[in-house]
C-alpha cells in the first residue's frame, strides 16, 4: 500500500513501471488492449488501457513467449478470499482464467493465445479490486448521499501489488477496515457455517407461544434457538460438543480434576426440563432472540416474533451481504469524534476516539416521509427553536385543515406570516379554497414552547433534505420498538446529554446547564455555534454486531434490501459443487 504514491506519480508522468526484461512494445498487445476496450465497463476499461500504457504495453502476468509468471497463480488464490469478504470469485471469472492457464500450460507452445488469458486476469483484477474498494453497486442507486470512499487509481493498485510480491495482502487492504464491517464479515463466516450444517428450523406456524406451555413445536423453538446461541446447547450437547457456545471449558476441566483426585462430585444437577415445555430459560432465550430483532421483548412468541424465528438461514447471509456492501459506500474515514444515526435500529451513538460514548434510542421517518441517507456535519444548535412548518407538511396535512376550518391553525398552534411582508396574517381572512399550495403566498411557523414539535433544542447540519436532529415533546414513543413516526427528522431521546458531547464545555456549557436551559419557561431562541463541526452520519443497515458481540438484525423499514439484493445479483449459498475445488470446496 506504501508503494501507491509512488507509483501514481509513475502513471501520472506516464513512465513505465516494471518493464518486462526492456522487451520492445509487441504491437498485438496494444492492439488487444484497444480492442478489449469496448467489452469492459467504463471504469475498467479507462484502469485496464492506463496500466497498460503506462507499462509501454508489456503484459504482467506473462513473458513474451506465453510462459506464466507465478503472480498469475498468486492472484487466483487471492480470489478465493472473495467469498470471506461477501463477494463471489466467479463473478472475476476465476475457475475461467484457472481452466485457461491450465490449458496454456499443456499446449507447450501457445502462440498467442495467453494475450487473451492476460488481459483477462488483469480485468478480473481491476474489477475485483474497484468491489472491495467501493461496493459492486453505484451508491447512487440506492440513494445514499454520502461521500464514496476517496478516488483511487486502480492501474497503481495492480502494478503495487505485482511490485509488492503479495497480491493478497494488497487485496485485503482495499477492504473496509472499520470494525463494523470486520465483525459483519465474520458474521457472515458463522452463518455460512450454519447453512453448511443444515441450517436451522423453522419453527412451524401456529398460536402463539408463551411461559408454560406445552406442546411439540416448543421443542422446535429450542432447536432453532440454540443454533444462533440465543439459548444454550442442551446438556448431551455440551458434553459431545465442549466449543459449543454455553460450554464452559472450565466446568469441563473441572470435573476431570475431581476425577483425578477422588473427589467427590458435586450434587447431581436437577432433572433436564423436557424439551416442549416453554420454562423460564426458553423464555428468556425468546427475549434474547427479540431483542437482536429489534423486536418488543416480552418472551412470548407472538405474530412478528413467529415471522422472524421462520426466515431461513439463507435470507439472514443475504442481509449480510447487502449490509457488507453499503459499507463499502461509506467513507472511509469517519473522524475521531461523530455521530452516526442507524435508521433500521432506530439508535444514535455518538463516537470519541473510535469508541461509543453515548448511546440512545432515535425516532425516524414514517415511510412515506422516509429520513434520507446522508453524512454532514453538525454546525450549532438552536435552543427553543421556532418550527416552520415544511412545504411539503404545508401542502399535506395544514392547508387541507384550513380549508374546512380556517380555526384550525390557532388548534394546531400555528401562526400564518405573509411570505413577502413577514407580517402576521389572520387565517380568517383567507379563502384558503382558492389557494394553491404550489404558489402559496402564506407560510406557518409555532413558537417555541412545551408544545413545538421540535422540543427545546434542534442540532443543525444544512443539507439539501432540511433534516435535522430535535428534542420532542412526545417522549412517550421512544417505548415502542419500532420507531418510524416523524415526517423525517429524527428525533432523539436524550438532547441534553447529546449537546454535552458537542459543545464539549464550549462556553462554559455542561450537561447540567443545558438541561437547565432548555427547561427555561419562555425561554428564547438562541443559537449556539461549536467549537467545531462534527461529522454526523444518517445510515441504512439492517443488520450489524452489536456492541455485546452478537449479531442484529432489523426489520427493512423503508424496504431498500431487495432492490440492493437484486443489484448484486449474487447467490447467498451457491449449490454444492460450484466453488472451484482449488478454493478448498466446502464453504464455511
Amino acid at each position: 500500500m506504501r508503494l501507491w504514491p509512488a507509483l501514481l506519480c509513475c502513471l501520472l508522468l506516464g513512465m513505465p513501471v516494471l518493464a518486462a526484461e526492456g522487451t520492445p512494445t509487441p504491437v498485438p498487445l496494444e492492439s488487444a488492449v484497444r480492442a478489449r476496450l469496448a467489452r469492459e465497463p467504463r471504469d475498467t476499461s479507462k484502469a485496464l488501457f492506463l496500466f497498460y500504457e503506462t507499462r509501454g504495453f508489456q503484459p504482467a502476468w506473462f513473458s513474451y513467449d506465453g510462459a506464466v509468471r507465478p503472480q498469475a497463480g498468486e492472484y487466483l488464490a487471492a480470489l478465493c478470499e472473495a467469498e470471506t469478504e461477501g463477494l463471489w470469485p466467479e463473478r472475476y471469472r476465476r475457475a475461467e482464467l484457472e481452466a485457461a492457464l491450465h490449458r496454456l500450460t499443456l499446449d507447450g507452445e501457445p502462440g498467442e493465445a495467453w494475450v487473451e488469458v492476460e488481459l483477462g486476469l488483469t480485468s478480473s483484477f481491476l474489477s475485483y479490486a474497484s468491489h472491495l474498494l467501493s461496493g459492486q453497486v453505484s451508491s447512487r442507486g440506492p440513494g445514499w448521499s454520502t461521500k464514496p470512499p476517496g478516488a483511487v487509481v486502480l492501474a497503481a493498485v495492480l502494478e503495487g501489488a505485482l511490485a509488492s510480491g503479495d497480491l493478497a495482502v494488497t487485496l485485503r487492504g482495499l477492504s473496509p477496515s472499520h470494525e463494523g464491517f470486520v465483525r459483519l464479515r465474520e458474521a457472515l463466516a458463522r452463518y455460512r457455517a450454519i447453512a453448511a450444517a443444515g441450517g436451522w428450523p423453522l419453527v412451524p406456524e401456529g398460536k402463539p407461544l408463551e411461559r408454560g406451555m406445552r406442546e411439540p413445536r416448543v421443542a422446535v423453538l429450542r432447536e432453532r434457538l440454540r443454533s444462533t446461541g440465543d439459548l444454550p446447547p442442551a446438556a448431551e450437547e455440551r458434553l459431545l460438543y465442549p466449543g459449543a457456545p454455553g460450554v464452559g471449558v472450565a466446568v469441563l476441566v473441572g470435573e476431570l480434576v475431581r476425577a483425578a483426585m477422588e473427589e467427590p462430585a458435586p450434587e447431581s444437577p436437577k432433572k433436564p426440563v423436557p424439551e416442549d415445555l416453554y420454562d423460564a430459560e426458553l423464555e428468556e432465550g425468546v427475549k434474547a432472540f427479540q431483542r437482536r430483532h429489534g423486536l418488543a421483548a416480552d418472551g412470548k412468541v407472538g405474530r412478528e416474533t413467529l415471522k422472524a424465528l421462520r426466515v431461513p438461514v439463507e435470507e439472514r447471509i443475504a442481509q449480510l451481504l447487502v449490509n457488507l456492501e453499503r459499507w463499502r459506500w461509506a467513507p472511509r474515514e469517519l473522524g475521531t469524534r461523530h455521530v452516526l444515526v442507524n435508521l433500521p435500529a432506530f439508535e444514535l451513538e455518538a463516537v470519541e476516539q473510535g469508541q461509543p460514548v453515548l448511546r440512545m434510542p432515535v425516532i425516524i421517518g414514517q415511510q412515506e416521509w422516509s429520513t434520507p441517507v446522508l453524512q454532514d456535519e453538525v454546525e450549532y444548535l438552536v435552543l427553543h427553536p421556532t418550527w416552520y412548518v415544511p412545504s411539503k407538511i404545508t401542502a399535506e396535512e395544514v392547508l387541507p385543515k384550513l380549508r374546512e376550518d380556517p380555526g384550525a391553525a390557532a388548534r394546531m398552534g400555528l401562526t400564518t406570516y405573509d411570505r413577502a411582508t413577514g407580517q402576521p396574517v389572520d387565517p380568517g381572512t383567507v379563502d384558503w379554497s382558492g389557494v394553491a399550495a404550489e404558489s402559496l403566498p402564506y407560510r406557518f411557523a409555532q413558537d417555541p414552547g412545551a408544545d413545538n414539535p421540535l422540543g427545546r433544542v434542534k442540532f443543525m447540519f444544512p443539507n439539501r433534505f432540511s433534516i435535522y436532529l430535535h428534542d420532542t415533546p412526545n417522549p412517550k414513543l421512544f417505548t415502542e420498538a419500532q420507531r418510524a413516526f416523524s415526517h423525517g427528522c429524527i428525533r432523539v431521546s436524550e438532547p441534553a446529554k447529546l449537546a454535552d458531547f458537542l459543545l464539549r464545555g464550549h462556553e462554559g456549557w455542561t450537561e447540567e446547564s443545558l438541561a437547565a436551559a432548555m427547561q427555561e419557561t419562555g425561554g428564547k431562541q438562541r443559537r449556539v455555534e461549536l467549537p467545531a463541526p462534527v461529522p454526523v452520519y444518517l445510515l441504512y443497515w439492517t443488520s450489524f454486531v452489536g456492541a455485546d458481540g452478537r449479531v442484529q438484525f432489523r426489520p427493512d423499514v423503508y424496504r431498500q434490501d431487495a432492490a440492493v439484493r437484486r443489484a448484486l445479483a449474487v447467490k447467498p449459498v451457491p449449490a454444492a459443487g460450484e466453488s472451484p475445488a482449488a478454493c478448498g470446496g466446502a464453504r464455511g
